[in-house]
């Protein structure tokens, strides 16, 4: 694997060049340091997400069709999305076409006109999608556990809600606008082919971008964990929904937190981890099981989620907690063949999830803007590979040395969640 490069240009945004000489494709991404967690006054709750769709629909010399259709025509795609930290605007073509989507990025990202005549039209489509994730059971639990764990800027949907968004203005996106994006806001990615004459690249990037102003980069507002148990009634639903979480160390630098996340791996990542073989392959009691989890500078979780059916919940959650008992009781050790197998699938799902463009632009532009600067993949493989059992085994018991918040979704009554929580 060739190592990026990382170059700034003239007013400072970073750049970072991923050559990928054998890739047809070519990714570009303008990432903007900002996202729903930035939004601290709840008439702003999902206006990066509102933005971002509105960044689309015209500039001052393009309209969306002259956006969009440009890209498609020589058969490439353009979008966009915004996430709690960050705001991606990107675009994948044959690698012949740099100076094509790079002057139509540049000009989304600096010359949004937020048209009238799309503003209101867009913050109905934005409605219907809040309405549409309702349907979504995982993207229900998911909105109904941040707002349950997370104080400050973790706590809202990223798509704010359905209030705060039918009674946004165009003024008020201005001014969002205005104070969030600019050049020391943003990170520059591109990765692909076409891309050897680095000279050339920076050239054609200082043109569109060097005199975009440089701005004042925003804070985001910290966030703070609270334990929580929290069920929500569906009953139309055939399946019970359910999240168990637990507070993690946050990840203040590259790869401090390999040893937990080689332990998550173990314990639920895959058809061979013990959450797997033991709850879904011997007891049959769920479809799938498996760890996941989110890592921010300033809070951590880690979690476990899975849906059963009704009848099967008190089971399915019992079962899970004699896992979780007999790990931190030493009942059941973490052992060096289940180490190797998580450090290779580590190890192999990192560089299989880098063989594209735009997953190559996404993760150095995240991993740029949550540490600076760019990441060494010869460290990160070697950071994985120096971590010890007895490093997975005390990151373990650190991790699940609390008592977890359980968040669920479906049955049509209340559930002994405090009792449920004793078990672990």
């Amino acid at each position: 694997m060739l190592q990026p490069k990382l170059y700034n240009l003239s007013n400072g945004i970073p750049v970072i060049i991923d050559l990928m000489p054998a890739s047809e494709s070519l990714s570009v991404g303008v990432y903007i340091k900002s996202g729903s967690r930035n939004e601290s006054d709840p008439a702003d709750f999902g206006i990066s997400h509102l933005l971002e769709h509105m960044a689309l629909k015209g500039t001052k010399t393009r309209n969306a069709i002259e956006i969009t259709v440009p890209i498609e025509n020589v058969g490439g795609n353009i979008n966009a999305y915004t996430g709690f930290a960050q705001t991606s605007y990107h675009a994948t073509v044959p690698a012949r076409y740099l100076e094509l989507i790079v002057g139509i990025l540049a000009d989304v990202v600096q010359n949004p006109s937020f048209p009238a005549d799309e503003f209101e039209r867009e913050k109905s489509v934005v409605v219907q999608e809040l309405r549409a994730y309702e349907d979504i059971p995982d993207a229900v639990l998911e909105n109904h556990m941040c707002d349950a764990i997370f104080r400050g800027g973790m706590r809202h949907d990223i798509g704010g809600s359905i209030d705060s968004v039918t009674a946004m203005t165009r003024d008020q996106m201005a001014d969002f606008y205005h104070a969030r994006y600019g050049a020391g806001n943003s990170v520059i990615v591109l990765s692909g082919g076409g891309l050897e004459k680095h000279d050339a690249v920076l050239h054609e990037l200082e043109k569109h971008f060097g005199a975009w102003h440089l701005g004042s980069a925003r804070q985001y507002e910290p966030s703070e964990y609270v334990p929580a148990l929290r069920h929500t009634q569906r009953p139309e639903l055939s399946h019970t929904y359910f999240k168990i979480i637990w507070p993690s160390r946050p990840a203040t630098r590259r790869n401090e937190l390999m040893a937990q996340n080689l332990f998550l791996g173990i314990l639920g990542s895959g058809f061979g981890s013990r959450l797997f073989q033991e709850i879904r392959e011997k007891r049959g009691l769920v479809y799938g099981i498996g760890t996941g989890g989110m890592f921010f500078e300033d809070i951590g979780i880690a979690t476990i989620e899975a849906q059963t059916e009704k009848a099967k919940m008190p089971e399915t959650i019992q079962a899970v907690a004699e896992i979780i008992r007999k790990i931190k009781n030493d009942e059941a050790p973490l052992t060096a063949e289940e180490l190797v197998r998580a450090k290779e699938r580590v190890k192999g799902g990192l560089l299989i999830g880098l063989e594209t463009s735009m997953r190559r632009a996404d993760y150095f532009a995240s991993r740029c803007i949550h540490y600076g600067g760019i990441d060494n993949m010869k460290e990160n493989i070697k950071a994985i590979e120096n971590v010890t059992l007895e490093q997975v085994a005390a990151a373990a018991k650190e991790l699940l040395s609390k008592k977890p918040s359980i968040i669920t979704l479906g049955i049509e009554h209340e559930l002994p969640l405090s009792e449920w929580r004793e078990w672990f």
